[in-house]
């Protein structure tokens, strides 16, 4: 049964679950909470303890960029993924991200709101930490690193009409937004889990007891009231009231009803935070996120300890097959050949036929002649097998004899190539010489910009331009500065209609060797100028 091993990594947090699925069939094999100084050694202690020296592992990545974009639904996916890719440029330019740092990925969404365009999603995570946390493993044995608040998408079964939002409370919150059943976007609060414990640690002194008090903590209906071993709660509700306040600006966001949300993460160990936060959203319902293979009556340990690492059962799943592939932030080429568990029938034991009868006198009962009835289908098996595997092994041999025929003459082959090569690339050069000549005979009568145009080719590519250039772009002026060389300046109130139709000069092939300049803004309009030769 394939198995793997999630794994959420906070500063000072580990939470893990080790996850095996059959078909259909999805097991929680053991899982846990951890505090850590040393990451390394806390990650060798979870898989120590959790008994994941062949398993591979799914993490998450942490403080990654998210970004959206819109394109043209018309477009091709190479244009689609060119225009993407301006776009991208466009946006590091202007909020001055260092390009080189970052490790990307794109996801693609359909618009409900505007079918003419596509949404795309961008997130990017710094490459050094992606390889530092990635490294804290053996080599290859983390398959997934993948954002958390999509891989939380794995706990749940959504339908079509379904408008959600799932409030993951962490170190700091994520709020999943779902539209018609569907990944829309995620916000990010910096509030959460960390600035609670850090407050409580200030009078502890401890983490892991900092933890514990807060799921042992109970809230009252919009936590006005202080029960009894509660003291504590005047340190959670800041926190939860600038939760519930962002939440509230995500639903006004929202175009149509939120239909209910999930609430998960460490923060949904606090006792009532369900009631809490629904009070406070006008009754919107609010439930603790539960994940869907878990049936409760046949647990042997209570629902809310495998709540409490939800995050780490949705990674897992990741590296079991499930979550959005495109968002795996590691590579194939990264991933080494694993000896894990995965497909693995290492672990079949052979039947036990030790209670077989030791003496065949006398007559046979029906078990023995069933058994002696295997026995020789079994030897006949084996008899089929071995002719099969002989005769295959001899047509191996010969076809391996006719490869080395074939290989002998493919050598020769090249070889010829390699002759006729040479001889080419001597003729190739007495071109070249009499290029040369040519040329600077050229130069002598002309100069350097001397380039003679046909006359119909400027005419022609100013009609083409003119059914070019997209609704929103205005052109300022088109120069002819030096033989096929032209520059266009354009403006428009929007980067992405200038990096479209940059996009489009060069994929209806208007011009070769399309570069522009750095775009600015001038008032309410980016201006760029365009630079290409005529085809």
């Amino acid at each position: 049964m394939p198995s793997c091993l999630g794994v959420y990594i906070e500063e000072k947090l580990i939470k893990y679950a080790k996850v095996s699925k059959e078909r259909d069939n999805i097991k929680v094999e053991s899982f846990g909470v951890m505090f850590y100084e040393n990451l390394k050694h806390a990650l060798g202690q979870i898989i120590q303890e959790t008994n994941s020296q062949r398993v591979p592992v799914a993490i998450n990545i942490s403080e990654e960029i998210y970004n959206y974009f819109e394109v043209f639904s018309l477009l091709s996916s190479s244009e689609i993924k060119k225009a993407a890719e301006i776009e991208y440029d466009v946006l590091c330019t202007e909020k001055g991200y260092k390009k080189d740092l970052l490790e990307p990925r794109y996801l693609t969404l359909s618009n409900p709101d505007n079918v003419e365009k596509l949404k795309i999603v961008n997130i990017s995570v710094n490459k050094s930490e992606l390889d530092s946390r990635v490294n804290n493993f053996d080599k290859g044995k983390v398959i997934s690193a993948r954002p958390m608040p999509t891989s939380i998408l794995n706990l749940l079964s959504l339908n079509k009409e379904s408008n959600s939002l799932i409030v993951n409370i962490e170190d700091r919150t994520y709020i999943t937004v779902i539209k018609n059943g569907n990944f829309d976007k995620v916000e990010i609060i910096p509030d959460g889990m960390n600035d609670i414990l850090e407050k409580i640690n200030t009078s502890e002194n401890s983490y892991s007891k900092s933890y514990e008090i807060c799921k042992n903590t109970t809230i009252s209906n919009q936590g006005l009231n202080i029960e009894d071993g509660n003291e504590y709660v005047e340190v959670i509700l800041p926190t939860l009231f600038n939760v519930t306040n962002k939440i509230k600006d995500v639903i006004a966001d929202f175009d149509g009803d939120v239909g209910e949300i999930y609430i998960t993460g460490s923060g949904s160990s606090i006792n009532n935070i369900d009631l809490y936060l629904q009070d406070f959203l006008d009754n919107i319902p609010c439930e603790i996120l539960k994940p869907k293979f878990l049936e409760a009556g046949s647990l042997k340990v209570g629902i809310k300890d495998y709540i409490e690492v939800n995050s780490a059962i949705a990674l897992a799943l990741d590296g079991l097959g499930m979550g959005i592939r495109d968002l795996n932030f590691v590579t194939p080429s990264k991933i080494a050949n694993l000896t894990s568990s995965i497909g693995s029938i290492s672990n079949v034991k052979a039947p036990n036929i030790g209670d077989a009868k030791e003496s065949f006198k006398g007559k046979l009962d029906p078990i023995e002649k069933l058994m002696f009835r295997v026995i020789g289908t079994v030897i006949i098996f084996l008899i089929g097998y071995g002719i099969i595997s002989t005769s295959m092994m001899d047509n191996y041999e010969q076809k391996s004899t006719e490869t080395d025929t074939t290989k002998a003459s493919v050598v020769k082959a090249i070889s010829d190539v390699s002759v006729d090569q040479k001889n080419v690339n001597s003729i190739i050069n007495q071109y070249k010489e009499q290029i040369e000549k040519l040329k600077k005979t050229d130069d002598d009568n002309y100069g350097d910009n001397s380039v003679v145009i046909p006359k119909d080719v400027l005419p022609n590519f100013l009609n083409q331009l003119m059914f070019a250039i997209p609704q929103y772009v205005t052109v300022d002026s088109i120069t002819n500065t030096t033989g096929i060389h032209i520059s266009i300046e354009a403006h428009s109130k929007e980067y992405q209609q200038i990096g479209l139709f940059k996009a489009i000069l060069y994929n209806k092939g208007l011009l070769k060797n399309v570069t522009s300049t750095v775009s600015y803004k001038e008032g309410e309009y980016v201006r760029v100028t365009i630079e290409g030769d005529l085809p």
